[in-house]
C-alpha cells in the first residue's frame, strides 16, 4: 500500500513539474517577446509572438503584438493586414480599427487606409481619453501619409534604385552610409554577429541568450576597377562596447564624426581625425553641440568647414528630433540654432546632409511630404532662408523608413540605407544606391584633389583658402600628413586664393578662377613646396603646375563626326515634378569672351508654364519649325545607350543614328548656346544671323540662352554646328516634353516618352 502511495505521490510530481515547466516556458517566451517588440527587434518579436499566438490562438494580445510586428517588419507587412483584419470581425475595439487603417497604408493600399481612418477621427475627437488622443494623432498623420502617398504614387520620380549587394550587405543590419567626396571610401554602420563583444545586456556585459548585438563601425573601399566594394572590415580603433555609429565626414576625408551611445548616455556626436591612414580615437564635440540628458546622433559638415548640421532632441526643438546648425567660431562651435519651421516639423527631422555646393540640404523627415516613417526630403539655402523641403518622390521613399542620405560630389549618385523589403533586399536593413543622386540639373562645384610633397616627398600641410572679392576665409583644409593627398571642394562665382603652408618650406601661392563655372568640374592638382637647402643642392625641381585655371574659350575646329553634347547642368532649386539625370558629363565649362557689348534684351514675354523668357533683338527673322529630316514616329530601342556619357563621341553618333529622325507632338529640340548667372555677360551678336535668340531664367538662378526649335534630333544637331562654325564651341542641345526641358540624357532614360524607371 506504501509502495502504492509512494507510485502517484512521483507521478504527481512529475506532473506537477512538467506543468510548471510549460507554464515558464510560457512566461519566459512572453519576456522575451516584449523585450524584443521594445528595443525594436521586430524580426525576433515577429518569431516569439507567432509562435505564441499558434500555440494560443484565443489570447487577442499574443495576436495584436503579432500584427504590430508585422507592421514594422517590411516582409511580413502584407500579413498585418490579415491579422487586423480578423480582429476587426472578432473584436470591435477603436484600436483594432485604426491598426487596420495603418496594416492597409504600409501595403500601399492608400484608398483602403483612407476609408478604414477617417470615420475615426471624429469618434476620438470627441473622446477625452488620453490614449485616445494618441490615437487621433497616429489616425491623422496615417491619413496624411495615405494623402501624400496618393499623390507621388501619379508622380513617380525617375530613379534607378539597387541594392549596392555583397559583401556589404549582409541578412544582418547595415546603414548610415558615408561617403567622401570622390567616392573612395565608404564607411557604415553595421549590427550582427560581428559587432564587437558579441551579445550584450543593458549593462553592456555579456549575454548570448537574452543579449543584443551593438552597433559598430566598418569601412569598404573601392576595388582597382572602381566598380564595386572591397570586404569591409570594422574600425576597430573607433569601436567601443556600447552602440558606435559612424555619421559623417568632411569632403576632404580628414575628419570624421561618430556617434556614441552607452547605459550610461543616450548618445553624443564625436570628431576623429585622419592621422597617416588611421583615424584617431573620437573625442566628444563641446556643450554647444552635445547636451547632458538628451540624445544627439546625425550630423554633416560644410565643404568649406564652417557649419555643423546636426539631429537633436532637446526640448527646445519644435517637436521629436530637429535639425540644427552650429557656425565655426574660432576653432570650436559656436551655439546652436535651429533651422526653423521650414525645415523642422511636430514629428521627427534628421539625418541632415549638406552637399559640397553649400546650399543642398538633404534630411529625413517623417513630417512634410512623408508616405509612412522617415522619408529623405531636400531643401535648398536661398538669400530669405530655406525653400520648402520637398521629397524626392517614389519609389526612392517607401512606406517603410528611408533616410541617412548622401551624394556623391558630381550629383549622379546618391546612397541611403532603408528596411525595405522586395527583390534585392538582403536583411533587415541594407544600404541602396540611387541613379541620379539629384533630381534634375546637376549642382555646381569645383572638386580640387592632388597630393602636397615637401621637398619631393608627401607631407602633411595647411591649406589656406580665401575668396579674394570678399577677403573671407574657409577651411582651412590640410593633407594628410603621411600620404600628402587633400581634397577640396569649392563653390562656383568666386576667384580663390590658395596657399599652401607646411613647418620649415617655403609656401606655395595660386589663384583658382572659378567665378563662371557652370558645371561640375573635377581637378587633379600637386604642390611642391621646398626647404632652401634642398634648393641650394637641387636646381631643377618639380613645380606645382597649373591645373585648375580660368575658364577660356577653346580653339574651334570643325569636327569630322557630329561633337559629342557637353552637358553643363547647374543645380535645379525647383524641384516639384522634376526628373533626374543619369549621368554627369566630366567636361569643363566654356564659355563666350568674345569683347563685344552685350546684345540687348527687351521686357520678357508671358506664358503660363514657364519662367520669364527674354527676347534678344536681333535682325528680324520669322522662327519656324524645321522640317527638313523625315519624320520617324516609332521609336526604336535606346537601351545601348543609357547611362553611357554623350561625351562619348562613339555614343552620340549612336544616339544619332538611332533617333535622330524620331518625332513626337509633344517632343521639341532646341540648341543651347550659353548659360550665365550674370546674362549681362552673354555675348553672341556671332549668332545673329542664324535666327532669333531667347533667353529663360531659371529658379537656380542660371539664365539660359537657346536658338531655334526642331522637331527632329538630327535637325538640332545641324543647327548646333551651325552654332560651333561661328564660335559657340560649346553649343548642345536640350529637349522639351510637354513644355518641361530635359537634357538628352534625361530624355534617353525616359525613352523619350517620360516612363519612369522603378
Amino acid at each position: 500500500m506504501v509502495k502504492f502511495n509512494t507510485y502517484y505521490l512521483v507521478a504527481f510530481v512529475f506532473i506537477l513539474m512538467a506543468g510548471l515547466s510549460k507554464a515558464q516556458s510560457r512566461s519566459t517566451m512572453e519576456d522575451q517577446g516584449y523585450d524584443a517588440l521594445n528595443s525594436h527587434q521586430y524580426v525576433k518579436a515577429y518569431e516569439i509572438f507567432d509562435k505564441l499566438h499558434s500555440r494560443y490562438p484565443k489570447e487577442i494580445d499574443y495576436q495584436f503584438k503579432l500584427g504590430i510586428c508585422c507592421l514594422n517588419y517590411a516582409d511580413k507587412k502584407d500579413r498585418a493586414i490579415e491579422i487586423f483584419k480578423d480582429m476587426k470581425q472578432r473584436y470591435k475595439t477603436l484600436e483594432v480599427e485604426v491598426y487596420l487603417g495603418k496594416a492597409f497604408h504600409r501595403n500601399y493600399k492608400f484608398d483602403e487606409g483612407i476609408a478604414t481612418l477617417t470615420p475615426l477621427v471624429e469618434i476620438l475627437s470627441k473622446s477625452t481619453k488620453k490614449e485616445d488622443k494618441f490615437l487621433l494623432d497616429e489616425v491623422a498623420l496615417t491619413i496624411k501619409n495615405c494623402e501624400n502617398g496618393k499623390y507621388l504614387m501619379q508622380n513617380k520620380i525617375y530613379a534607378e534604385i539597387t541594392n549596392i549587394g555583397s559583401p556589404v550587405n549582409t541578412n544582418e543590419l547595415e546603414g548610415v552610409p558615408i561617403i567622401t567626396a570622390d567616392e573612395s571610401e565608404l564607411i557604415y554602420t553595421y549590427i550582427g554577429s560581428k559587432s564587437m563583444g558579441g551579445k550584450l545586456n543593458t549593462a553592456l556585459q555579456s549575454d548570448p541568450v537574452n543579449g543584443v548585438f551593438l552597433s559598430d563601425i566598418f569601412i569598404s573601399t573601392r576595388d582597382t576597377s572602381g566598380t564595386t566594394w572591397n570586404k569591409p572590415v570594422p574600425m576597430k580603433n573607433l569601436n567601443t562596447s556600447g552602440n558606435d555609429a559612424a555619421i559623417a565626414i568632411s569632403p576632404s576625408g580628414q575628419t570624421l564624426f561618430t556617434f556614441l551611445s552607452n547605459n550610461n548616455n543616450p548618445g553624443d556626436i564625436m570628431v576623429s581625425k585622419l592621422v597617416g591612414n588611421d583615424y584617431s580615437t573620437p573625442i566628444a564635440l563641446n556643450a554647444n553641440i552635445n547636451t547632458i540628458d538628451y540624445w544627439e546622433g546625425s550630423c554633416s559638415i560644410s565643404a568649406d568647414g564652417k557649419y555643423l548640421y546636426f539631429a537633436s532632441e532637446r526640448p527646445e526643438g519644435l517637436g521629436g528630433r530637429d535639425i540644427w546648425v552650429s557656425e565655426n567660431i574660432d576653432g570650436d562651435w559656436g551655439p546652436a540654432v535651429n533651422l526653423g519651421p521650414n525645415i523642422n516639423t511636430p514629428y521627427d527631422d534628421d539625418a541632415p546632409f549638406i552637399h559640397p555646393d553649400g546650399i543642398t540640404l538633404f534630411f529625413s523627415s517623417k513630417g512634410h511630404q512623408s508616405i509612412g516613417g522617415y522619408d529623405i526630403m531636400f531643401s535648398i539655402k536661398e538669400d530669405n532662408g530655406w525653400t520648402a523641403p520637398k521629397s524626392m518622390g517614389i519609389p526612392l521613399n517607401t512606406t517603410e523608413d528611408d533616410s541617412y542620405y548622401v551624394i556623391n560630389s558630381k550629383g549622379d549618385k546618391g546612397y541611403f540605407s532603408s528596411d525595405r523589403n522586395g527583390a534585392g533586399a538582403f536583411g533587415q536593413q541594407d544600404i541602396y544606391m540611387v541613379t541620379p543622386g539629384i533630381l534634375g540639373e546637376k549642382p555646381i562645384v569645383a572638386l580640387i584633389k592632388g597630393t602636397v610633397y615637401g621637398d619631393e616627398k608627401p607631407i602633411g600641410a595647411k591649406i589656406e583658402v580665401i575668396k579674394t572679392a570678399k577677403k573671407e576665409n574657409i577651411g582651412p583644409f590640410t593633407s594628410n600628413n603621411k600620404t600628402g593627398k587633400y581634397l577640396m571642394a569649392l563653390s562656383p562665382g568666386n576667384v580663390y586664393r590658395i596657399k599652401v603652408i607646411a613647418d620649415g618650406f617655403d609656401p606655395v601661392e595660386e589663384d583658382v578662377d572659378i567665378e563662371t563655372l557652370a558645371s561640375y568640374m573635377e581637378q587633379s592638382k600637386d604642390f611642391y613646396l621646398y626647404t632652401p637647402v634642398y634648393l641650394a643642392t637641387n636646381p631643377n625641381p618639380k613645380k606645382s603646375v597649373v591645373t585648375v585655371m580660368k575658364v577660356k574659350p577653346k580653339e574651334v575646329v570643325k569636327p569630322v563626326v557630329p561633337e559629342p553634347v557637353v552637358v553643363k547642368e547647374e543645380p535645379v532649386k525647383e524641384v516639384a515634378k522634376v526628373e533626374p539625370v543619369k549621368e554627369v558629363v566630366k567636361v569643363e565649362p566654356v564659355m563666350e569672351v568674345v569683347k563685344e557689348e552685350p546684345i540687348a534684351v527687351v521686357e520678357p514675354k508671358k506664358e503660363k508654364t514657364k519662367a520669364p523668357v527674354k527676347e534678344i533683338v536681333v535682325k528680324e527673322e520669322k522662327e519656324v519649325v524645321a522640317k527638313n529630316a523625315p519624320c520617324e514616329p516609332t521609336l526604336p530601342d535606346l537601351s545601348g545607350v543609357k547611362g553611357k556619357s554623350l561625351n562619348d563621341a562613339a555614343v552620340y553618333k549612336q544616339l544619332m543614328e538611332l533617333a535622330g529622325n524620331y518625332c513626337s507632338g509633344n517632343l521639341v529640340f532646341k540648341v543651347q548656346v550659353g548659360a550665365y548667372r550674370n546674362p549681362a555677360n552673354f555675348k553672341g551678336a556671332q549668332l545673329q544671323s542664324l535666327g532669333k535668340l531667347e533667353s529663360e531664367s531659371y529658379p537656380d538662378g542660371i539664365t539660359r540662352f537657346t536658338q531655334k526649335q526642331f522637331t527632329t534630333l538630327k535637325d538640332a544637331e545641324k543647327h548646333r554646328q551651325k552654332a560651333i562654325s561661328k564660335g559657340t564651341a560649346d553649343s548642345w542641345i536640350v529637349a522639351f516634353v510637354d513644355g518641361k526641358r530635359y537634357t538628352l540624357e534625361d530624355l534617353i532614360m525616359i525613352d523619350f516618352s517620360a516612363q519612369p524607371i522603378n
